[in-house]
């Protein structure tokens, strides 16, 4: 076992922490623990610094005893990327074979889903995307199959334009046998007669539709275009395929880490149980998290999927919660945590500003907002926040946009409110889509050359060029052709690379365009083709609309110097601000439709387990998820939270909340009044 020094622990803080910090007690016990142990750890509480920390430590043992590693998860790049920025130059070894440090999707292909496919298959798979996948699986469903009549096609496409199941449907695996499933590990995949269609399907006619969509399914991961949940597939089938292969993973990692574990999907968390949690396992299996800010989770509801183990470490500190933030925080904690508020000011002292809870006119919804800024304009001048470069003021809510007219929802607060909808793609309709929608961020032009590459792959997807094993072209196996064809062509496509990223770069879009467009047709008699099938693709406009940048669509309130952004509960989590304005929406009914009505109780200062455990109505899922919405959006300022609710349900509230514990403001029709 790792045994750490005052040394150790002094380069980590060096290394961590501003001068003059140091790690408080329940932190070094954290650090100092290499067993198999569950921490909970409250916002703001420097798990994550706790986690490098140890990291570090373990770094300098490295090569461990027989050559075996050190596995981190987490569940998002960002995450992932946080622990190699921070501590990835100092931490060579920890970054190289036989160490992993990633996603739990990339964990699950490189581990057990290409290995299981080989083995499958006797090959790789070529791409493991949802995207890819969506878009291989439509052509293939609409592909004749041998041995069905037209009308059997038919029926399998009348009943997906009914049920719209073809991209969720996936395959389970028992006992060598695939069958048919709504969602991963979901119940049985239904066939059954649509309720327009005036015959019911007889029960071969039912038995040939769940057929083809077998044959579909089995088509797709034949060709090796795998979804996400596909990893999880095959790693169920190399796990129970190879009952060794667990004790195989074991032995390559000593010690198991796992970040943010309340994020984690049900099929992610039981995955790595059969691995990691069993009673001769080798590894030494640590999970970090806070099952109370569950909120990415599929399965919202009153089960935990993370079910912590009896003997667990506890950091209950919040260096970012003041006292009095702390001390509502805690009331919406689902599994009674104590949240112990740290956060001073700069003089060493506690901060004592008080939340603020803004009741509002709904005919004045759309001054809440500007109203948040002047009360921290006036925080400002009171010298209680000191200005700086570095602080964030945000306002958040869980809805986005709904056409209910009744309905509040963020884009109410703030009419300009839009979401950018922009995600990461590898797939498009058109070559102008791979030129305009490059993702940014990066330092390099390497970005603007994958997308390059992946349209020209599109090119040879869409004319039906293969490779010698009859499979689609990657970005490598592409280069690969190229490095072997004679003369110059390899030469000449890294120039036009280079040349056409760094023209994008520099907003060249439509000379870029245009000069691609030249090329393409030599291109494919690099191959031996022409240009057919893919003359749409190459040439017709692009049909999206660019996404402007957050900047152009004003997401934020600027006024006397203070910028306030509107943002999601859900893109905040993880984040300090120095001021927070909790918006409440709209979400679903049950135990009323908003924050204010399921959490009456506990904004009145009773904690929400000591509610749950003598409530008697309906809905808890409801209370539960907006419990833990709240949680994770009043966790995140460090000097001053609001609460914004509608008069007509903050009476209560406002007759009767402590206000020891709370400030409260009226905004009535015709002005704002201090209560």
């Amino acid at each position: 076992m790792i045994k750490v020094t005052p040394e150790d622990i002094a380069y980590t803080e060096s290394l961590l922490l501003k001068p003059g910090q140091t790690f408080d007690d329940e932190r070094l016990r954290f650090i100092k623990n290499f067993k198999t142990i569950d921490l909970q750890a409250v916002p703001g509480s420097g798990k994550t610094t706790a986690l490098l920390a140890k990291l570090l430590i373990l770094e300098k043992h490295l090569p461990l005893e027989k050559n075996r590693g050190i596995l981190v998860l987490s569940h998002t790049n960002a995450a992932v990327n946080e622990v190699k920025n921070r501590i990835g130059h100092h931490c060579p070894k920890l970054f190289s074979h036989p160490n992993f440090v990633g996603t739990i999707q990339s964990f699950t292909d490189n581990f057990l889903a290409i290995p299981a496919y080989l083995s499958k298959y006797k090959q790789k798979p070529v791409r493991i995307d949802d995207e890819i996948y969506n878009e291989t699986i439509g052509r293939v469903f609409h592909h004749n199959k041998k041995g069905f009549v037209i009308q059997e096609k038919k029926n399998a496409t009348y009943y997906n334009k009914n049920f719209n199941v073809l991209h969720s449907f996936r395959f389970s695996y028992n006992k060598g046998v695939f069958s048919l499933v709504k969602s991963i590990y979901g119940e049985p995949l239904e066939i059954k007669t649509p309720n327009l269609r005036k015959e019911k399907f007889t029960k071969n006619e039912i038995d040939r539709i769940a057929e083809w969509f077998y044959k579909t399914k089995l088509k797709v991961l034949e060709t090796g275009i795998l979804n996400y949940d596909d990893a999880y597939l095959l790693a169920d089938v190399i796990l129970t395929e190879i009952p060794s292969y667990r004790g195989l993973i074991q032995n390559r990692f000593k010690y198991v880490f796992v970040d943010e574990m309340q994020d984690m999907e049900k099929h992610q968390f039981d995955l790595l149980e059969r691995i990691f949690a069993n009673d001769n396992c080798t590894s030494f299996y640590q999970r970090l998290g806070d099952v109370n800010q569950s909120i990415f989770s599929k399965s919202l509801d009153n089960e935990e999927i993370w079910k912590q183990r009896a003997d667990k470490m506890f950091i209950n500190g919040s260096h970012r919660l003041s006292r009095p933030i702390a001390n509502i925080v805690e009331k919406f904690a689902l599994t009674s945590t104590e949240v112990q508020g740290r956060m001073k000011n700069n003089d060493g002292f506690d901060l004592t500003i008080k939340p603020l809870l803004m009741c509002y006119d709904i005919e004045r919804i759309a001054d809440v907002i500007p109203i948040f800024s002047d009360e921290i304009k006036k925080l400002i001048d009171k010298g209680l926040i000191i200005p700086n470069e570095g602080n964030k003021y945000e306002a958040i809510g869980w809805r986005k946009h709904h056409d209910h007219i009744n309905k509040i929802c963020i884009s109410d607060y703030w009419p300009n409110f839009k979401t950018n909808e922009k995600l990461k793609k590898i797939d498009y309709d058109t070559l102008e889509d791979y030129i305009k929608f490059i993702e940014n961020g990066t330092q390099t032009l390497e970005a603007n050359r994958k997308s390059i590459l992946n349209s020209l792959n599109k090119i040879l997807y869409i004319e039906g060029i293969r490779d010698e094993y009859s499979r689609v072209f990657t970005i490598s196996k592409l280069i690969k052709y190229f490095k072997v064809l004679p003369s110059n062509e390899y030469d000449l496509l890294k120039l036009n690379l280079y040349n056409w990223s760094l023209a994008i770069e520099n907003g060249a879009i439509d000379i870029v365009l245009d000069k691609i467009r030249t090329y393409i047709p030599y291109f494919l008699t690099c191959f031996s083709r022409q240009i057919n099938y893919s003359k749409d693709f190459i040439y017709e406009s692009s049909k999206n609309e660019k996404v402007a940048s957050p900047d152009e669509r004003a997401q934020y309130f600027d006024k006397n110097g203070i910028r306030v952004n509107i943002s999601t509960v859900h893109s905040v989590k993880g984040q300090t601000h120095t001021a927070t304005l909790y918006l409440e929406t709209f979400f679903s009914k049950g135990a009323g439709s908003y924050e204010s009505e399921r959490l009456q109780n506990q904004v009145l200062g009773i904690p929400i387990k000591e509610h749950l455990d003598n409530y008697k109505g309906g809905s808890v899922d409801k209370i539960i998820q907006s419990a833990r919405m709240v949680y994770v959006g009043f966790s995140r300022p460090t000097h001053f939270l609001c609460f914004a609710v509608e008069s007509s349900r903050a009476n209560k509230l406002f007759k009767e909340i402590d206000r020891n514990d709370w400030d409260v403001i009226q905004i009535k029709k015709t002005e704002v009044a201090d209560s």
